[in-house]
């Protein structure tokens, strides 16, 4: 066998001859997995560096900037000896005091794939109180690269994390931002999926299709929800009674079935069916209205958001599937992108769901 050459490499890594150029010489063009790839692949075959110019390529010096024993991406710093300190960057995961399996699966995949780049993760709880005086976690002064919020916090809490010239990244967002874009976000699209569960009760003949959610004026996945139900009644041409259709509930408590008794309560008519914000809200809504002698769905068909198989009851809800490890693993996805353009505008990321069909949304 040969010499390896770009050419030679390139052809049998499937790339332009450009592309294995550039990333040897670590340019800003190429991204890091690729830069890994074809670095990994250059030392597997012998690859010399300074022998490169015999292909007609300018030959780099070194396989320069990419970290490979860090397993991904690092940040490397000239010490005092001359000599380069690799160190992985590391990711503060904020989250609330909120014990919902839900966000531990999306940490878990924040976790996983920031392993798998060579990253450091650590989790940090925010209390109430925490919040409420802007105390930031212990340990956030510590080299802290980027902070990941799974849960929204106050404005003011997030402003006192950006005069630490700390990056952020948001799983979602307040629906009015006074400040603007203050990171990247990964969202879950929602509109056109509870369209998608609208349209599918309008089509069995229901009329009288409530909505039932919290936060809707101040989240924007909740009001992304809210606003694909009214498209859906809109399009049909139906106005159902103003007393089904809660997107935003004055509750201090909740996620507890009193609550739920109370909303079920205010109904003025008795909805075929309702829509609910996500699978925790269908549960509780379900519970209260087979309380007050409802039959689901045979009575009120219910539909929810999230596919939390953990908490549902029977029946399973009609929902909308979006696997929450993958959303965690997208948020790396994106520090890893920010690391190779930090200096361009802000992205929000729309990840589409599943809409999964089950016994509660019909009455056949």
């Amino acid at each position: 066998m040969g010499k390896a050459t770009i050419q030679s490499m390139a052809k049998q890594l499937g790339l332009s001859r450009n592309t294995v150029s550039l990333a040897l010489k670590d340019s800003e063009l190429v991204t890091a997995r690729t830069k890994e790839l074809v670095i990994r692949h250059a030392r597997s075959v012998g690859y010399l560096p300074g022998e490169a110019s015999q292909d007609g390529g300018e030959a780099p010096s070194e396989f320069s900037g990419y970290a490979e024993e860090s397993g991904g991406y690092a940040r490397t710093e000239k010490v005092e000896t001359g000599k380069e300190n690799t160190e992985p960057f590391r990711i503060m995961i904020l989250r609330k005091t909120d014990i919902a399996v839900y966000w531990d699966k999306v940490i878990s995949g924040i976790s996983s794939e920031a392993s798998l780049s060579g990253c450091q993760t650590q989790v940090a709880v925010v209390t109430k109180d925490a919040e409420k005086n802007l105390v930031l976690p212990i340990g956030i002064d510590d080299g802290i690269k980027a902070v990941f919020c799974v849960q929204l916090f106050s404005e003011e809490y997030i402003a006192k994390i950006r005069e630490k010239g700390i990056w952020l990244f948001f799983l979602d967002e307040r629906k009015s931002m006074e400040t603007g874009a203050v990171g990247d976000v990964v969202k879950m699209e929602g509109v056109n999926a509870v369209v998608a569960l609208t349209k599918h009760l309008i089509d069995q003949g229901m009329k009288q299709i409530g909505f039932l959610s919290e936060n809707s004026d101040r989240y924007e996945t909740m009001y992304d929800r809210y606003d694909g139900y009214c498209y859906a009644m809109r399009q049909a041409g139906l106005s159902p009674d103003p007393s089904i259709v809660i997107p935003n509930p004055e509750s201090d408590f909740f996620y507890r079935l009193q609550t739920f008794e109370e909303i079920v309560d205010s109904y003025r008519v008795k909805p075929d069916a309702v829509v609910c914000g996500n699978d925790s809200i269908a549960k509780f809504l379900t519970q209260a209205l087979r309380e007050k002698g409802y039959r689901v769905p045979e009575d009120v068909a219910i539909t929810g958001f999230d596919n939390d198989e953990e908490g549902m009851l029977d029946p399973f809800f009609s929902t909308v599937y979006i696997n929450p490890k993958w959303l965690g693993r997208r948020m790396v996805q994106c520090f890893l992108w920010r690391l190779e353009h930090p200096d361009a505008p802000f992205e929000k990321i729309m990840v589409e769901g599943k809409v999964i069909l089950r016994r509660s949304s019909g009455k056949n």
